[in-house]
């Protein structure tokens, strides 16, 4: 007998069918059924009547229920009692790329919530060290782009979500109505990127004529509105140029789309596994970014 057999028979009695607990447990119909089976042949009773109106407790299985529901709340509550012991005054550093905003701030608020002994340290790092930082102990993760040196770089990574490039343009840009924006449209555009896009540097001068290109070293803000209000375009794959009204920005077309990893240590510590279930949970691999 396991939680997962007395979860599952919990939720079919809860949703009266098979069918709707597959939907509720994420599970097949004949996974859910196996497991009640099982737990069945174990006990050496029925707990449930199956009639063609759904399904339906047995005398026994109402009061086997009325003790799983205890014992399910009981390990609940013993796992957090232990987890506040194990995680007490434990802290994980997380290294963010230093910009306006924070890529993970919704797993940063629900590993809060499960984790509430567990303090977090955000490092906002302006260099692109993140592999130095998480080799030599000074961070437990960080966030960055996925690159191919990332394979033999030392350290493991998580993939989270594609990161596609968007122009960030003002209202009264000639461009602004668009839905996207082709590399060939930001011909003869003063257009500004950071240094390492080296790749989609190549492509727009390819396919631009006339681009007055401004290399960045870093999402200085001030650059950013400087070359947008003097009718340039600024093109970023980050997050935060979602959020910079009355800014627009818009998804440029191009077959590069970066994605976002969460790197770590190739052993890491439970803190670190946990903070990495968090965010496999909210962002699971090949979904939309926030």
């Amino acid at each position: 007998m396991n939680d997962q057999q007395l979860k599952s028979l919990l939720k079919t009695v809860e949703c009266g069918s098979l069918s709707k607990a597959e939907e509720a447990l994420y599970l097949s119909k004949q996974a859910i059924k196996k497991q009640i089976d099982s737990l069945e042949e174990e006990v050496g009773f029925s707990l449930l009547m199956r009639t063609r109106h759904g399904i339906s407790l047995t005398p026994a299985g109402e009061e086997f229920c009325r003790g799983a529901r205890k014992i399910l709340a009981e390990i609940d509550s013993v796992t957090q009692r232990c987890k506040e012991l194990a995680f007490h005054q434990q802290t994980i550093r997380i290294e963010n790329p230093y910009h306006p905003h924070l890529l993970l701030e919704n797993a940063f608020n629900e590993f809060a919530r499960r984790f509430p002994d567990i303090k977090q340290k955000v490092i906002l790092q302006a260099s692109n060290h993140f592999v130095e930082d998480i080799l030599n102990d000074r961070a437990d993760v960080a966030e960055c782009t996925y690159h191919p040196e990332l394979e033999s770089s030392g350290v493991k990574y998580t993939k989270l979500f594609p990161m596609p490039y968007k122009c960030l343009i003002t209202p009264s840009h000639p461009l602004a109505g668009k839905k996207t924006i082709r590399l060939e449209e930001l011909s003869g555009n003063r257009v500004g990127l950071l240094r390492k896009n080296t790749e989609l540097l190549s492509q727009l001068s390819q396919c631009c004529q006339d681009l007055e290109p401004e290399i960045f070293t870093s999402n200085d803000l001030q650059s950013i509105i400087n070359i947008c209000y003097n009718n340039g375009v600024f093109i970023s794959k980050a997050s935060f140029i979602n959020s910079m009204q009355p800014l627009v920005a818009i998804p440029l077309e191009t077959d590069l789309v970066p994605m976002g990893v969460i790197l770590h240590r190739e052993s890491p510590s439970q803190v670190v596994r946990e903070f990495l279930k968090v965010v496999q949970d909210l962002y699971p691999q090949g979904s939309a970014g926030p």
